[in-house]
């Protein structure tokens, strides 16, 4: 069994899609620095299947979380597959924003409530904010099952 597979079976949902999300923001990030195609393709792929997925939880109401904060999700989900075209053509800017939303919304797992979140995304977060604004964090998480 792979450290990864252990990993799975032991997190929590929102330790889990934090783990995701940070794992999908780095790998972004790395694609930003590289000058390989595949990887940049690799990246916002892992990328938009993520987003889709949180997308599909939301819509089809799998998921208990309060109606405002399913919206917010649901509206990020889509602004971050609608950028998945500019990600492939390597903008920038588009890189970095999907960058930046996936660190804060995992900051926003990995913590325990808005104070704390507040302190971890003010080490974390790069310093250009995304388009739109993340929401803030999330309290009950998504229980994505691996």
């Amino acid at each position: 069994m792979s450290y990864d597979q252990v990993e799975r079976d032991v997190l929590s949902g929102r330790s889990l899609e934090a783990r995701a999300l940070f794992r999908s923001a780095q790998r972004l990030s790395d694609a930003i620095q590289s000058t390989d195609r595949e990887r940049l393709f690799e990246a916002v792929s892992l990328n938009n299947k993520l987003w889709l997925l949180f997308f599909s939880e939301i819509e089809t109401g799998r998921v208990q979380l309060p109606p405002e904060v399913a919206r917010n999700i649901g509206a990020l989900a889509r602004y971050v597959l609608n950028c998945s075209i500019r990600a492939f053509s390597r903008d920038a800017e588009t890189l970095e924003s999907l960058v930046t939303i996936n660190r804060r919304i995992a900051i926003g797992l990995s913590t325990d409530g808005p104070a704390e979140a507040s302190s971890a995304a003010s080490h974390a977060a790069p310093t250009s904010p995304p388009q739109p604004t993340a929401p803030s964090p999330i309290q009950g998480g998504l229980s994505i099952k691996a």
